[in-house]
């Protein structure tokens, strides 16, 4: 079969792009699952969780001025825009450990602050 180019194209029928994709992307999932084991991380779920849904999870206000960089062993680094927001997050630290260990399914159980580099000075 060709398209309008006159370049050739192949028709799989109508099942085979979304069988296909779904095999795909469980094949894809298990892989990087294996991936973040052998290097001592969580699962795809609970980094897709804690990092994809940081805003909807902490809120606007924070997401701003804070980003999660690394989930390790259970505890979540952040960086924060200005070190009084290092202040604010020790004060939300269980409560944010609670609610992201309730989103991901697995225990968060603390949140190291590191306050970020070459900020401009207001």
């Amino acid at each position: 079969m060709s398209d309008n180019n006159g370049d050739q194209t192949v028709d799989h029928g109508d099942d085979y792009p979304s069988e296909h994709n779904q095999n795909h992307s469980a094949f894809l999932g298990e892989e990087i699952n294996r991936l973040l084991q052998r290097l001592g991380s969580p699962n795809i779920d609970t980094v897709s969780g804690v990092f994809g849904l940081w805003k909807e999870l902490v809120g606007e206000q924070v997401a701003q001025h804070v980003s999660p960089i690394k989930l390790d062993r259970g505890r979540l680094l952040i960086e924060v825009d200005d070190p009084a927001w290092s202040t604010h997050m020790k004060f939300l630290e269980r409560d944010i450990c609670t609610t992201l260990s309730h989103h991901t399914g697995t225990t968060i159980s603390g949140i190291d602050i590191r306050v970020k580099s070459g900020r401009a000075n207001s």
